[in-house]
């Protein structure tokens, strides 16, 4: 007979479109390490590397000019700042780059880090390829 084979798959059906999706693991930035490089650890999981995407700040660790330095040593304080007061931390974990570091976006307290250093001229949007000149840039 069919229809206790259909009531048994409708009830599956059911009860899998009203499933509650399994949350994401929460994560915290443990160390800033620039302003678009943080370590994190996630749940259970080991601490690991991030390079924060969607925005491109000046290097710290070999800058080309002062002013680069400068301005990535704002960018780094900024978003030590950010993380700093943050009450709600969420990570959007999206592959690995060439260095072997987690690519995560990252959002401090429902906005974008990203959006933020860029709004305050820390950073550049950055989707990959050739990042830019900072000291060209900054003149």
């Amino acid at each position: 007979m069919i229809y206790p084979r259909l009531a048994f798959l409708s009830l599956l059906l059911l009860l899998s479109c009203n499933a509650v999706p399994e949350p994401e693991p929460t994560c915290r930035v443990t160390r800033v390490i620039d302003g678009d490089t943080v370590d994190m650890a996630c749940g259970g999981s080991a601490p690991f590397r991030a390079r924060l995407i969607g925005f491109d700040t000046p290097e710290t660790y070999e800058p080309r000019c002062r002013a680069e330095a400068d301005l990535g040593r704002q960018a780094t304080d900024r978003l030590q700042g950010m993380v700093a007061t943050a009450r709600v931390t969420q990570a959007d974990l999206d592959g690995t780059d060439r260095y072997g570091r987690r690519l995560v976006r990252l959002g401090i307290d429902g906005r974008d880090v990203g959006d933020g250093l860029i709004a305050e001229g820390l950073a550049v949007p950055y989707t990959g390829g050739r990042r830019i000149d900072w000291c060209d840039r900054l003149g």
